[in-house]
């Protein structure tokens, strides 16, 4: 097991009154639970006070204030039902928990501040359900360096993170993942380290690909299949989404943005691509 991060000890989850939410927010509880971590869920209220569209057509103050109020009673309303959810989580899985809410105003540093002091910020996928506006989970992770479990809206399955894949290129943000991903790792019952299209950048490697990263999460007591394969045409995030699926994995670990937010941005890029098409949870760090 890793001697730098044992284990997380705070976990952040954004939750809003959806189905959808619902589901992510047992995820973290189960997560938490596994963990032995303190589970933060934070609900990010839409806007600021008094300053919806629907504000500016009103006129005078009463009416005016009559809005505002309105508005206000209505999202601290479903602030509290996202609360007592939460709460019912926490107390069927007996964990340790806090709930925040939070505005998305013009600053939208809330999010990031809280999420910046825990280990793991978990995010439903593709809509960030609870994160305040104009928020992604990439962008959080930019912002913060705090790794996130992007959950997908699709995913039914029991668990995540019993059969974990490594999606290993050679590069800082993969190694960084690793890392930030062991509380899991150390966890899963097999763990699959994936190297793709390997010839193409063979000097990032060594004599075998994934060979030295293999042995390293070896020496940490994890159970190591390496596998080596080729794109064939196809893009890397559809070759490892593609062995992800075949091998019933329920976790894939990358590295964000290996090659640079704006190279990928012109170019496309690994990140893009797993996050647009995703169908497993994926733990993305950088």
């Amino acid at each position: 097991m890793n001697t730098m991060l044992a284990n997380w000890k705070s976990i952040v989850v954004f939750l809003d009154d959806t189905p959808q939410s619902e589901k992510i927010g047992d995820y973290a509880a189960d997560l938490a639970q596994r963990c032995g971590a303190r589970l933060i869920g934070i609900h990010g209220i839409q806007g600021s006070p008094g300053s919806f569209q629907e504000d500016s057509f009103v006129r005078g103050k009463q009416a005016m204030e009559a809005v505002m109020d309105r508005r206000r009673a209505a999202e601290e309303e479903r602030a509290l039902a996202v609360g007592r959810r939460f709460v019912t989580a926490a107390m069927k899985y007996d964990i340790s928990t806090e709930f925040r809410v939070i505005w998305s105003g013009s600053s939208n540093d809330d999010a990031a501040v809280n999420s910046l002091y825990s280990d793991l910020v978990i995010l439903g996928h593709p809509q960030p359900r609870g994160l305040p506006e104009n928020w992604t989970a990439d962008r959080l992770l930019t912002a913060t360096g705090v790794p996130v479990l992007a959950i997908p809206d699709g995913w039914d399955s029991r668990t995540i993170g019993t059969k974990a894949l490594v999606a290993w290129n050679g590069s800082r943000q993969a190694r960084r993942a690793i890392i930030d991903a062991m509380p899991l790792l150390s966890m899963a019952q097999s763990v699959t380290v994936l190297v793709v299209d390997s010839a193409k950048t063979p000097q990032k490697y060594g004599e075998e690909p994934g060979a030295n990263i293999s042995l390293y999460l070896t020496r940490h007591g994890i159970q190591v299949e390496l596998q080596q394969t080729t794109s064939s045409g196809t893009s890397i995030a559809g070759t490892i989404l593609s062995k992800a699926t075949e091998q019933s994995m329920d976790l894939i670990v990358i590295g964000a943005y290996s090659h640079g937010r704006r190279t990928e941005a012109l170019f496309g890029g690994v990140t893009r691509d797993l996050l647009a098409h995703a169908s497993i949870p994926i733990l993305l760090s950088r």
